[in-house]
């Protein structure tokens, strides 16, 4: 059987709101996925990407960013929220540029929200 990146359990709000937040690494993997070009990645380390970023994503979605006071986070969280849904995925059998988008979409996103709680939680971006 072939994985793929959307064989991955979403996590829940509940759980993700009890995780640490590691600023640093994700600012990381958020400056690997944005080096990538797709004329010299793999498509295992894109997926492998598209994993850990939606990870973060998913992470990052169950803090609070104060989106109840600031209707910007609140429509990010939206698009996140769509971006995230299985639906929207690559699949093994999407074409190698369609994951390298979707990975490319999913780090904006994850320095959006890394961003938005960073601000929110007076911490000092990396």
């Amino acid at each position: 059987m072939v994985g793929s990146v959307t064989d991955e359990r979403a996590m829940s709000e509940a759980e993700a709101s009890c995780l640490p937040i590691d600023v640093k690494t994700i600012s990381a993997t958020v400056d690997l996925a944005l080096g990538m070009s797709l004329g010299t990645s793999k498509r295992a380390d894109i997926d492998t990407r598209v994993g850990q970023l939606t990870g973060f994503l998913n992470l990052l979605r169950g803090q609070y960013l104060g989106e109840d006071e600031d209707q910007d986070v609140l429509q990010l969280l939206g698009m996140v929220d769509r971006h995230v849904a299985l639906s929207s995925r690559p699949t093994s059998r999407s074409q190698a540029h369609e994951a390298f988008n979707y990975m490319h979409d999913a780090a904006v996103f994850a320095r959006a929200l890394l961003c938005a709680y960073t601000n929110r939680h007076g911490i000092a971006a990396p």
